[in-house]
């Protein structure tokens, strides 16, 4: 009976990893943090989902997390066997822009810098902090945070990837701040990961004309590519990779195959 715990846990992405994990095995116990807790308490009735457990938590309020992780110990008796961590800010409408697009627009380059290194990476580090005494209590001691291709060098050249700039500097500076971690519990056997999903499909609320010039990245990086992933695939394929991490794998960036194939099914 593991526990698991989703940070960002309300939709998307986040919310997928409690459903699936609840219908894998309902003896799971599942808690996910969300920032309003009756709407995704609701999602979970409604869904029918059990042993899965909402409480409050906000990415941009360390007190909050702090918070968070005492609550999961009444709830888990003390221990977190996996903890991913999965919210995210997109900064929009800025998430198409370039490079040059801020010649002019510094201070607007400044403020949505600021604000998506403190929700995507210091937001990381606090969740982290708040739950590693739990994770230390583990057997099995996982913990991943969810990336991006976007922040791959080879898929920005190959795919001419020149949008979504402060969105893949934050994911960079993530894989780092995953690395530093494993690199600090290496000898108290937590296994880290960085974990791109692949390209899926729960981005409804993203303007159409921002999501056509990231999926032109995509089909130039992956001619051979059919389509997104859906959130249960991706949630899945995921889980396996987390299942599987090795000792030496620690601190990586994977993607949802367990490799550096960002995109396909190869």
């Amino acid at each position: 009976m593991p526990v698991y715990v989703i940070v960002g846990a309300s939709r998307g992405l986040g919310y997928q990893f409690l459903k699936t994990i609840s219908e894998q095995d309902p003896s799971n116990i599942v808690i996910g943090t969300a920032r309003t807790v009756d709407k995704a308490q609701e999602k979970v009735k409604t869904d029918g989902l059990k042993n899965v457990h909402i409480v409050h938590g906000d990415m941009d309020d360390h007190a909050s997390l702090t918070a968070a992780a005492k609550k999961t110990a009444e709830i888990s008796g003390g221990v977190v066997d996996y903890l991913i961590v999965n919210g995210a800010y997109f900064a929009m409408p800025a998430f198409a822009n370039a490079a040059d697009d801020y010649v002019g627009k510094e201070d607007l380059f400044l403020d949505e810098l600021r604000q998506i290194m403190q929700t995507n990476v210091a937001g990381t580090l606090f969740a982290f902090n708040a739950f590693m005494p739990l994770i230390l209590k583990s057997s099995i001691k996982r913990v991943a945070a969810i990336s991006s291709a976007a922040s791959d060098r080879n898929y920005i050249f190959e795919g001419e990837d020149i949008n979504s700039l402060h969105y893949a500097t934050s994911k960079a500076a993530l894989n780092t701040l995953v690395a530093k971690f494993a690199a600090r519990y290496k000898h108290d056997g937590v296994l880290f990961v960085s974990l791109s999903p692949g390209w899926v499909n729960t981005h409804d609320d993203i303007p159409k004309e921002i999501m056509d010039k990231v999926t032109v990245s995509l089909f130039r990086f992956d001619k051979a590519l059919k389509g997104p992933l859906t959130p249960a695939q991706s949630a899945e394929k995921c889980l396996r990779v987390m299942d599987g991490l090795k000792k030496e794998q620690s601190g990586e960036f994977l993607s949802q195959h367990g490799n550096r194939i960002w995109l396909d099914e190869k």
